[in-house]
């Protein structure tokens, strides 16, 4: 059972639509609604009850921590989850919360983000630093930073021994009750349990948010100074030889987790972040020929041409912009036979960082459906870079990311040292390649078209090379669905 728990305080205006969220829940589980009534002197507590909600009366003390507290008093769920009267709740918010608890028996506590209803203009600012910040401290402390109060979840009984909200110094239903809970286990931060609030926390004139962001960040950098201060203490207090151990242990720790957010990042076949496939385990001489940012005429007819006349199928990589471009291509593509993946809709070089990025492979995969009616299966990263919460999304979305093991590096050739030859342009792809491998080739340069770096008359020249060097050496050339015997298309 789970018990939600709402403070509120002359509510009635913005209650009935949270309440009505909360009502329309598909979670197949028990679940209760409290709302704490902080001494409200409007309709509040006949609103919530209009909606079945039980209202617990708390007049003695106005405070959202102390309404939180009362509430969870009264809470009879194994799962307490923290909401706020102002804030809308998707359909599968607490099903979604019931299924982490249920993977992860470590977690102690579930915790998600938050839109505005009406974004000021420096929201999606606010959402990549929040979302960005919660995932590095989440891979590299075990937990996140900024917990939000509207949509936090944690197991009561862990919440009861611990000591509840009581004692609690600073924010007692965001880091101070993460902080915690944390002791007993992991707090876990889903980049998908996404809610939706009014904006009136910060809507008020700018000095008012200049000054409450001052006295927050001042309350935030007392507890930094005080975090190396207390490991100082700890290591006085100890032998040397422990001291010594402690302060090396402590610099590799932190030197591998900075090694490891840059090379999942930044390394197209780092597995660092999730699944990436950049090559097979193939005992036998097959690779795959793929192509990026197409269509980008007439290169990618030109290459189709070469593919066709040598018999061989590839998978071609494209940008959903493009393909609205040049549609007919996109179609000419699927009909020859070979297989279209999804390369995003902008090519954004640093889609990575936000949600942004998940949102224009949507809107690729979308572009792509549009033009040729078939959705792909394949996603793969501009520049090969790569989030946690960008592999959690196209799992999500039913994709798979894959990158590549053997690549010409042509983009950075052509545009920055000058054009090599067909020849050594095809040497580099027939060095490395080897059995299972992916082959990364390019038909177009981004979202540009009749420009220099679009020029890829380079890749038309090179890909006979490549292909009858590869043959002489006994390979052969799938797809990518066939190399990884993954389906080339979502239904």
């Amino acid at each position: 059972m789970i018990s939600i728990v709402i403070p509120a305080l002359n509510e009635e205006k913005l209650l009935p639509l949270c309440l009505d969220s909360l009502r329309n829940q598909d979670y197949q589980g028990l679940y209760e609604i409290i709302v704490a009534d902080n001494g409200s002197t409007d309709r509040t507590a006949q609103v919530a009850e209009s909606f079945g909600a039980r209202v617990v009366s708390c007049p003695e003390k106005k405070s959202v921590f102390y309404a939180r507290q009362i509430g969870a008093d009264a809470a009879q769920g194994d799962i307490i989850a923290q909401a706020d009267a102002d804030t809308i709740y998707p359909k599968n918010w607490l099903s979604r919360i019931a299924s982490q608890f249920d993977r992860r028996l470590k977690t102690v506590a579930v915790t998600g983000k938050f839109r505005y209803t009406q974004p000021p203009w420096w929201a999606k600012v606010e959402y990549a630093g929040r979302t960005g910040l919660n995932w590095i401290t989440s891979f590299v402390f075990g937990r996140p930073l900024i917990i939000s109060g509207a949509t936090f979840a944690f197991r009561r009984n862990v919440f009861l021994k611990l000591g509840e909200y009581h004692g609690i110094q600073y924010a007692a239903d965001q880091w101070g009750i993460a902080g915690r809970l944390s002791k007993a286990g992991k707090i876990t931060f889903d980049n998908h349990l996404c809610v939706t609030t009014s904006p009136r926390s910060v809507d008020k004139p700018l000095l008012r948010i200049l000054k409450e962001a001052l006295i927050n960040w001042s309350r935030w950098g007392n507890y930094l100074i005080k975090m190396p201060i207390s490991f100082i203490k700890r290591l006085t207090s100890t032998p040397s030889s422990k001291k010594h151990i402690a302060l090396v242990a402590g610099s590799i720790l932190l030197g591998l987790a900075m090694f490891l957010l840059v090379d999942g990042y930044f390394i197209p076949s780092s597995q660092v972040f999730g699944k990436v496939y950049a090559a097979a385990k193939e005992p036998d001489k097959v690779v795959a020929l793929t192509f990026d940012d197409g269509p980008n005429e007439p290169y990618t007819s030109e290459v189709l041409s070469v593919l066709n006349s040598y018999k061989i199928k590839a998978t071609f990589f494209i940008i959903g912009k493009n393909a609205e471009l040049y549609p007919d291509v996109v179609k000419n593509i699927i009909a020859q036979g070979d297989v279209v993946g999804n390369h995003t809709y902008s090519h954004n070089a640093n889609h990575a960082l936000s949600d942004e990025g998940i949102k224009d492979i949507e809107r690729g995969e979308l572009a792509i459906f549009n033009v040729a009616g078939v959705k792909p299966h394949l996603y793969r990263p501009p520049h090969g870079k790569k989030s946690p919460w960008e592999l959690e999304g196209i799992r999500d979305a039913g994709l798979i990311d894959v990158t590549w093991d053997d690549s010409a590096n042509d983009q950075h050739k052509v545009a920055d040292f000058g054009t090599p030859t067909p020849q050594s342009y095809a040497a580099g792809i027939i060095k490395d390649a080897k059995p299972g491998s992916i082959i990364l080739l390019h038909d177009g340069y981004g979202t540009l078209h009749t420009t220099a770096k679009a020029d890829k008359s380079l890749t038309v020249q090179a890909l006979p090379i490549i292909i009858a060097q590869l043959q002489a050496k006994g390979y052969t050339f799938v797809t990518v669905p066939e190399l990884l015997n993954v389906p080339a298309y979502n239904k």
